[in-house]
């Protein structure tokens, strides 16, 4: 009897009710340091967080961490947003973040600022769904701001993902394409973005079987990740894609980051994290994680 009651109280598990998603049960528990004190993966992509962050029901999102890696947002379905700290060197449960209240919520990203860019269909927008900002005070974030219609329109604009000097990279209304979604980017100027540019047509590709969307640009722009289906038009199966930008600022020809590591199902979401250890994505249910070592590829 001694034993066991040692036994439970080493390895301390709670049912967290409150996290239920899809009738399904979240296990939290004890999470202690750095990314969650999980082993760090190798060049073979692995499921990060599964049964916490992984599971049945999440689907369409990356984790996005702050700069000091203490926080982390990401998305479930129904679409909310949810988030863990770590305190005290140990993290907090998961719980849903404090900006997500209203309406439906996706695709957080946390820029080097901490502002936190995120897309919602929430009262005050322009369209099916708009990016809206959200930034951090001492103790919480502030209410969240509508980006403005230079970048929102009336359809949907969602996945922002930004540089170090503002540059945001989304997912836009693209006509002519599947779903007629591509990637725009906008320029952040005088205190404010300016008319979005549409990326070039080998980013782009324009036709009504291809999909190109999910951006994540490099902090210093260097190169950007988006998922695709170019490998296989007639089908949906996406792959996460590189293009590096050249020297003259064009960007180069993309290259098959899923080929690359050997990943055959659908793969969405490109997430570098803010130390460029890791490289994240969505396929399925799940989010990977691999060593960032992948990203390092002779492109020329």
């Amino acid at each position: 009897m001694r034993k066991i009651i040692i036994l439970f109280t080493i390895f301390t598990v709670w049912i967290n009710v409150s996290g239920q998603q899809n009738d399904e049960i979240i296990l939290d528990i004890n999470y202690k340091g750095e990314y969650l004190g999980l082993d760090f993966p190798e060049t073979v992509p692995e499921i990060f967080a599964p049964g916490l962050i992984s599971g049945k029901g999440r689907l369409h999102c990356f984790p996005s961490f702050s700069v000091n890696n203490k926080e982390i947002y990401w998305m479930t379905i129904p679409q909310k947003i949810m988030t863990m700290r770590e305190v005290d060197g140990k993290w907090t449960s998961q719980e849903i973040a404090s900006f997500s209240s209203s309406g439906l919520n996706l695709a957080p990203f946390i820029a080097h600022d901490n502002t936190i860019f995120f897309s919602s269909d929430r009262e005050g927008g322009h369209g099916r769904f708009d990016i809206w900002y959200t930034t951090k005070t001492d103790s919480n974030y502030t209410i969240p701001t509508n980006i403005g219609d230079k970048i929102n329109t009336g359809n949907s604009e969602s996945t922002p993902t930004v540089s170090e000097n503002m540059t945001m990279f989304y997912t836009g209304s693209v006509q002519g394409k599947l779903y007629n979604r591509g990637i725009y980017y906008s320029t952040y100027k005088n205190g404010e973005y300016k008319e979005p540019v549409l990326l070039p047509e080998h980013i782009n590709i324009m036709d009504t079987c291809n999909l190109d969307y999910t951006p994540f640009i490099a902090p210093d722009e260097s190169y950007l990740l988006f998922c695709s289906n170019r490998q296989n038009p007639e089908m949906e199966l996406c792959h996460i894609y590189i293009s590096f930008k050249e020297k003259n600022g064009e960007w180069s020809n993309p290259i098959d980051l899923s080929l690359k590591m050997n990943f055959k199902t659908s793969s969405k979401f490109p997430y570098v994290s803010p130390d460029g250890k890791f490289l994240f994505f969505s396929s399925g249910a799940n989010i990977y994680w691999v060593d960032a070592i992948i990203l390092n590829i002779d492109y020329e």
